[in-house]
């Protein structure tokens, strides 16, 4: 059987921030009215949040998470994920699996006679390469199926199909698809909790025929 392994600014801005304040509305306050300081504390509070904004926009931006919005295994944000697989992988490309959850995933794929991989998700910059070491006996072509069998629309109609066996309170927290070691079918596994338990369902590639295996 083959395996698969993968392989403080705020603080200064704050402190610049009150240093300002001190300045500019502090003396104002002891040299003119009242009223006028009150107008001029307003204005720099203002700027203040606007500068305290403008930082963290900067810095999610760097750690790659400006972007990121909502559920992975949302109809969209899945497809859309599908979409930029495919477009890296090739539309003749093999896969040895590809994982999703809420929060991203990841996904390997055959290169020759070695394998390569994606993550995705929260801090990363749409799809990163990840280190991908092939462990075991197995032959690489005897556990790669075709992409065309990773469809955009897989999470919808599994996610439909879970609620009707396990209800809408069911939280699904991953899904794989990948060949079966036991019956060589592309298959997926979804798992979740509802009502306090584990539960994992299983499906064809299309999505269609789920049960549950635990």
């Amino acid at each position: 059987m083959l395996l698969v392994r993968t392989g403080g600014i705020f603080g200064v801005i704050v402190s610049l921030i009150v240093a300002g304040i001190f300045l500019f509305v502090v003396r104002p306050a002891i040299n003119d009215t009242t009223d006028r300081a009150f107008d001029t504390a307003d204005r720099i509070i203002e700027n203040t949040d606007q500068q305290i904004q403008e930082t963290q926009r900067q810095v999610a931006q760097a750690s790659g998470d400006l972007d990121i919005d909502g559920d992975y295994l949302a109809a969209e944000n899945f497809a859309s994920v599908v979409a930029s697989v495919k477009s890296e992988v090739g539309g003749g490309g093999e896969l040895l699996d590809f994982t999703a959850n809420p929060m991203g995933g990841n996904v390997k794929y055959r290169t020759g006679d070695r394998a390569a991989g994606f993550q995705f998700g929260a801090g990363f910059d749409g799809l990163e390469p990840v280190k991908v070491t092939l462990v075991g006996t197995g032959k690489l072509e005897d556990n790669v199926f075709p992409i065309a069998k990773l469809q955009d629309d897989a999470a919808a109609k599994l996610t439909a199909a879970v609620e009707t066996k396990a209800g809408a309170g069911f939280e699904i927290q991953s899904m794989t698809l990948s060949m079966s070691p036991v019956t060589g079918a592309i298959q997926w596994i979804v798992s979740g909790e509802g009502d306090g338990r584990q539960q994992v369902f299983s499906a064809k590639a299309d999505a269609t025929g789920l049960e549950q295996i635990s």
